[in-house]
Protein backbone atom coordinates (compact mmCIF):
# COMPACT_ATOMS: atom_id res chain seq x y z
CA UNK A 1 0.00 0.00 0.00
CA UNK A 2 1.10 3.55 -0.66
CA UNK A 3 2.54 5.44 2.28
CA UNK A 4 0.43 8.51 1.50
CA UNK A 5 -3.28 8.86 0.97
CA UNK A 6 -4.57 12.32 0.15
CA UNK A 7 -8.32 11.76 0.08
CA UNK A 8 -10.52 10.76 3.02
CA UNK A 9 -13.81 9.04 2.31
CA UNK A 10 -14.87 8.09 5.85
CA UNK A 11 -14.65 9.90 9.18
CA UNK A 12 -14.66 7.58 12.20
CA UNK A 13 -15.31 9.02 15.62
CA UNK A 14 -17.03 8.36 18.95
CA UNK A 15 -20.09 9.57 20.77
CA UNK A 16 -19.48 12.07 23.56
CA UNK A 17 -17.54 10.89 26.63
CA UNK A 18 -16.04 7.71 25.18
CA UNK A 19 -14.12 5.19 27.26
CA UNK A 20 -10.56 4.16 26.44
CA UNK A 21 -11.82 0.87 25.03
CA UNK A 22 -14.15 2.70 22.66
CA UNK A 23 -11.28 4.95 21.55
CA UNK A 24 -9.15 1.88 20.85
CA UNK A 25 -11.98 0.28 18.89
CA UNK A 26 -12.44 3.42 16.78
CA UNK A 27 -8.72 3.41 15.98
CA UNK A 28 -8.93 -0.25 14.92
CA UNK A 29 -12.06 0.33 12.84
CA UNK A 30 -10.62 3.35 11.06
CA UNK A 31 -7.56 1.32 10.06
CA UNK A 32 -9.61 -1.16 8.01
CA UNK A 33 -12.16 1.13 6.36
CA UNK A 34 -11.28 2.60 2.96
CA UNK A 35 -9.58 6.00 3.06
CA UNK A 36 -10.76 6.50 6.65
CA UNK A 37 -9.55 8.97 9.24
CA UNK A 38 -10.12 8.89 13.00
CA UNK A 39 -11.37 12.17 14.43
CA UNK A 40 -11.50 13.06 18.12
CA UNK A 41 -15.10 13.99 18.91
CA UNK A 42 -14.64 16.32 21.85
CA UNK A 43 -17.70 18.56 22.11
CA UNK A 44 -18.40 18.50 18.37
CA UNK A 45 -22.05 18.23 17.37
CA UNK A 46 -23.32 16.27 14.38
CA UNK A 47 -23.46 19.56 12.51
CA UNK A 48 -19.79 20.12 13.31
CA UNK A 49 -19.04 16.63 11.98
CA UNK A 50 -20.93 17.51 8.82
CA UNK A 51 -18.62 20.47 8.25
CA UNK A 52 -15.61 18.26 8.97
CA UNK A 53 -16.88 15.85 6.31
CA UNK A 54 -17.35 18.68 3.82
CA UNK A 55 -13.84 19.97 4.48
CA UNK A 56 -12.33 16.52 3.88
CA UNK A 57 -14.62 15.52 1.05
CA UNK A 58 -15.78 12.55 3.15
CA UNK A 59 -18.85 10.56 2.06
CA UNK A 60 -19.54 8.86 5.39
CA UNK A 61 -19.37 9.72 9.09
CA UNK A 62 -19.20 6.70 11.39
CA UNK A 63 -20.00 7.30 15.07
CA UNK A 64 -19.36 4.59 17.68
CA UNK A 65 -21.54 4.78 20.78
CA UNK A 66 -20.84 3.51 24.28
CA UNK A 67 -22.77 0.86 26.19
CA UNK A 68 -21.55 -0.09 29.67
CA UNK A 69 -18.07 1.13 28.80
CA UNK A 70 -17.85 -0.86 25.56
CA UNK A 71 -18.65 -0.12 21.92
CA UNK A 72 -22.42 -0.69 21.76
CA UNK A 73 -23.63 0.78 18.49
CA UNK A 74 -22.25 2.04 15.20
CA UNK A 75 -24.24 4.78 13.49
CA UNK A 76 -23.38 5.60 9.90
CA UNK A 77 -24.27 8.97 8.40
CA UNK A 78 -24.07 10.42 4.91
CA UNK A 79 -23.55 14.17 4.45
CA UNK A 80 -26.39 15.93 2.67
CA UNK A 81 -25.72 17.60 -0.63
CA UNK A 82 -25.39 21.41 -0.42
CA UNK A 83 -27.23 23.68 -0.05
CA UNK A 84 -28.75 21.36 2.56
CA UNK A 85 -26.78 21.09 5.78
CA UNK A 86 -26.48 18.09 8.08
CA UNK A 87 -26.07 14.34 8.21
CA UNK A 88 -28.59 11.65 7.29
CA UNK A 89 -28.43 8.45 9.34
CA UNK A 90 -28.30 5.63 6.79
CA UNK A 91 -27.50 2.58 8.95
CA UNK A 92 -27.32 1.46 12.56
CA UNK A 93 -25.33 -1.60 13.68
CA UNK A 94 -26.04 -2.80 17.22
CA UNK A 95 -23.26 -4.72 18.95
CA UNK A 96 -23.24 -7.29 21.73
CA UNK A 97 -19.47 -7.05 22.02
CA UNK A 98 -16.17 -6.51 20.24
CA UNK A 99 -12.65 -7.88 20.29
CA UNK A 100 -9.85 -5.41 19.64
CA UNK A 101 -7.12 -6.19 17.14
CA UNK A 102 -4.49 -6.47 19.86
CA UNK A 103 -6.60 -9.12 21.59
CA UNK A 104 -6.19 -11.45 18.61
CA UNK A 105 -2.97 -13.51 18.84
CA UNK A 106 -0.99 -13.26 15.62
CA UNK A 107 -2.87 -10.22 14.31
CA UNK A 108 -1.16 -7.50 12.32
CA UNK A 109 -1.54 -3.77 11.86
CA UNK A 110 -2.68 -2.38 8.55
CA UNK A 111 -2.21 1.11 7.23
CA UNK A 112 -3.71 3.24 4.46
CA UNK A 113 -6.49 0.87 3.51
CA UNK A 114 -7.81 1.75 0.08
CA UNK A 115 -10.45 -0.92 -0.38
CA UNK A 116 -12.65 -3.14 1.79
CA UNK A 117 -14.38 -6.24 0.48
CA UNK A 118 -17.44 -7.80 2.11
CA UNK A 119 -16.84 -11.51 1.56
CA UNK A 120 -20.00 -13.45 0.69
CA UNK A 121 -18.30 -16.42 -0.97
CA UNK A 122 -20.16 -19.49 0.20
CA UNK A 123 -22.85 -17.48 1.97
CA UNK A 124 -26.26 -18.85 1.04
CA UNK A 125 -28.35 -17.15 3.68
CA UNK A 126 -30.46 -14.29 2.37
CA UNK A 127 -30.40 -12.36 5.65
CA UNK A 128 -26.61 -12.34 5.71
CA UNK A 129 -26.56 -11.23 2.07
CA UNK A 130 -28.94 -8.39 2.89
CA UNK A 131 -26.68 -7.28 5.74
CA UNK A 132 -23.71 -7.49 3.36
CA UNK A 133 -25.47 -5.08 0.99
CA UNK A 134 -25.96 -2.67 3.89
CA UNK A 135 -22.29 -2.90 4.83
CA UNK A 136 -21.26 -2.18 1.25
CA UNK A 137 -23.34 1.00 1.28
CA UNK A 138 -22.38 2.04 4.80
CA UNK A 139 -18.62 1.52 4.51
CA UNK A 140 -18.15 2.25 0.79
CA UNK A 141 -17.03 -1.33 0.33
CA UNK A 142 -17.22 -3.91 -2.47
CA UNK A 143 -18.92 -7.28 -2.57
CA UNK A 144 -16.51 -10.19 -2.88
CA UNK A 145 -18.35 -12.93 -4.76
CA UNK A 146 -15.52 -14.69 -6.60
CA UNK A 147 -11.93 -15.53 -5.67
CA UNK A 148 -10.60 -12.98 -8.14
CA UNK A 149 -12.61 -10.27 -6.36
CA UNK A 150 -10.68 -10.94 -3.15
CA UNK A 151 -7.40 -10.18 -4.91
CA UNK A 152 -8.58 -6.65 -5.72
CA UNK A 153 -9.13 -5.42 -2.14
CA UNK A 154 -6.78 -4.64 0.72
CA UNK A 155 -8.98 -5.94 3.54
CA UNK A 156 -11.71 -8.59 3.61
CA UNK A 157 -14.61 -8.58 6.05
CA UNK A 158 -15.64 -12.17 6.78
CA UNK A 159 -19.22 -12.81 7.94
CA UNK A 160 -20.43 -15.85 9.84
CA UNK A 161 -23.28 -16.67 12.17
CA UNK A 162 -22.32 -17.90 15.60
CA UNK A 163 -25.02 -18.81 18.08
CA UNK A 164 -27.32 -15.75 18.11
CA UNK A 165 -24.95 -13.20 16.55
CA UNK A 166 -23.43 -12.22 13.23
CA UNK A 167 -19.66 -12.09 13.63
CA UNK A 168 -17.64 -9.72 11.45
CA UNK A 169 -13.88 -10.22 11.19
CA UNK A 170 -11.36 -8.17 9.19
CA UNK A 171 -8.62 -10.08 7.34
CA UNK A 172 -5.63 -8.70 5.43
CA UNK A 173 -6.05 -10.10 1.91
CA UNK A 174 -2.31 -10.48 1.26
CA UNK A 175 -1.40 -12.36 4.45
CA UNK A 176 -4.68 -13.93 5.60
CA UNK A 177 -4.09 -12.56 9.11
CA UNK A 178 -6.56 -10.65 11.25
CA UNK A 179 -5.86 -6.93 10.95
CA UNK A 180 -8.83 -5.26 12.62
CA UNK A 181 -11.42 -5.63 15.36
CA UNK A 182 -14.02 -8.39 15.55
CA UNK A 183 -17.63 -7.24 15.84
CA UNK A 184 -20.43 -9.30 17.36
CA UNK A 185 -23.62 -7.92 15.82
CA UNK A 186 -27.15 -8.52 17.12
CA UNK A 187 -29.13 -6.10 14.95
CA UNK A 188 -28.82 -4.08 11.76
CA UNK A 189 -31.10 -1.29 10.58
CA UNK A 190 -30.82 0.04 7.04
CA UNK A 191 -32.64 3.34 6.70
CA UNK A 192 -32.05 3.47 2.94
CA UNK A 193 -33.38 0.01 2.10
CA UNK A 194 -35.98 0.29 4.85
CA UNK A 195 -35.42 -2.90 6.83
CA UNK A 196 -34.30 -4.03 10.27
CA UNK A 197 -32.89 -7.41 11.20
CA UNK A 198 -32.64 -8.65 14.79
CA UNK A 199 -30.24 -11.57 14.65
CA UNK A 200 -31.57 -13.72 17.53
CA UNK A 201 -35.03 -13.69 15.94
CA UNK A 202 -33.63 -14.12 12.44
CA UNK A 203 -31.60 -17.13 13.50
CA UNK A 204 -34.61 -18.83 15.03
CA UNK A 205 -36.82 -18.11 12.03
CA UNK A 206 -34.55 -18.21 9.00
CA UNK A 207 -30.91 -18.97 9.81
CA UNK A 208 -30.39 -22.67 9.94
CA UNK A 209 -26.70 -22.85 10.76
CA UNK A 210 -23.29 -21.26 10.51
CA UNK A 211 -22.27 -19.62 7.26
CA UNK A 212 -18.96 -18.23 6.14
Amino acid sequence: MSATISKKLIIVTTSHRPTQRVRSFVKDLASVLPYAVKVNRGKASLTDLYYDAMALGAKRVVVVGVKKGNPGVIRVYAPREPPEIGLDEIAVISLSGVKLRREHPGSQKTFNTRSLGIDIRGVGNEIVKRVADTLVRAFLAKLVVFDEDAEKVDVLMKLHVRERELVMTFICSTTGRICGPTLRVIAVRDNVAGYRVYLPEAREQEIGGSVG
